[in-house]
């Protein structure tokens, strides 16, 4: 995102952060910066373009660079839009800054950069000039929403979003995206099955109301008919439809009895012709 030096020392940062002790992906993790050899295997395995050393590295040196951890970490988690300038000015206190050539085919627009000048070659003084510079960097530009912390449930790691569209949200320690997906996908089930008890208990309600109004309408005198009602109203119609209706189905039965009848006689004296015989 930023230019290839910045990259490598915000990246070195949340190295150094990640020492400390904390949660990884919901895994506990112990304080990896605790003695001399730490301090040389944490060195030695970041990229050497850094030009970190961990020559003359001594037990002074691993207590300074547990302080620049601390620092790094209250500046690394302050509020969004908040710039921890004083913390950040109490590192860059004596160092310096040099032009030096960019190195040839590394696509820079520019023929020229800005690096640090760290205050000694000691481990310490080194790494918290590249540090300090790359924060300067975040803060001048307004890109301190940039030092993240892992959105993973249980974890802590810090990260720092280097993508253009600033989409970064997880650290690469475990399965802290996957996790949050599947949360986020048992969040959702949920969600349906609690809307469809509500939708059950709408029905019920309404259900009860409708009983209500049923029960309101007797006490007033307006009850619906009952079925024997209905009955009752079919075979003596009072409105002009209703006798008509009643005319219309008196007819049908009539035509259909007379049907029966002749086709019960014509059985009959087939099954007489049949006796004769």
């Amino acid at each position: 995102m930023f230019d290839a030096e910045i990259n490598r020392a915000l990246t070195a940062a949340v190295d150094l952060l990640n020492t400390a002790e904390g949660q990884h992906s919901a895994k506990p993790i112990p304080d990896d910066l605790t003695s001399i050899e730490a301090l040389k295997k944490f060195v030695a395995a970041r990229d050497s373009s850094l030009g970190w050393t961990a020559s003359g590295a001594d037990r002074d040196e691993v207590d300074r660079v547990r302080d620049l951890r601390r620092s790094v970490a209250a500046i690394w988690t302050a509020e969004e839009g908040e710039a921890p300038v004083e913390k950040l000015n109490s590192l860059l206190e004596g160092v310096g800054t040099k032009v030096v050539p960019t190195s040839e085919g590394s696509g820079d627009e520019s023929a020229y950069r800005a690096v640090p000048i760290p205050v000694s070659s000691k481990p310490a003084d080194v790494m918290t000039a590249s540090i300090a510079n790359a924060l300067q960097f975040l803060v001048v530009q307004g890109e301190t929403g940039r030092m993240r912390t892992c959105k993973g449930a249980d974890c802590d790691a810090a990260i720092v979003d280097l993508t253009r569209n600033r989409s970064k949200l997880f650290c690469d320690f475990g399965n802290c995206a996957n996790r949050a997906h599947v949360r986020a996908y048992r969040a959702r089930q949920a969600a349906l099955r609690e809307s469809a008890k509500r939708g059950g208990s709408e029905a019920a309600a309404k259900k009860s109301a409708a009983a209500g109004e049923a029960a309101a309408e007797e006490k007033s005198g307006r009850s619906k008919p009952s079925s024997a009602e209905k009955a009752a109203e079919l075979e003596e119609p009072t409105s002009v439809s209703s006798v008509a209706a009643k005319e219309f189905r008196d007819r049908m039965r009539d035509d259909l009895m007379e049907k029966r009848d002749k086709k019960d006689k014509k059985s009959k004296k087939k099954g007489k012709k049949k006796s004769k015989k």
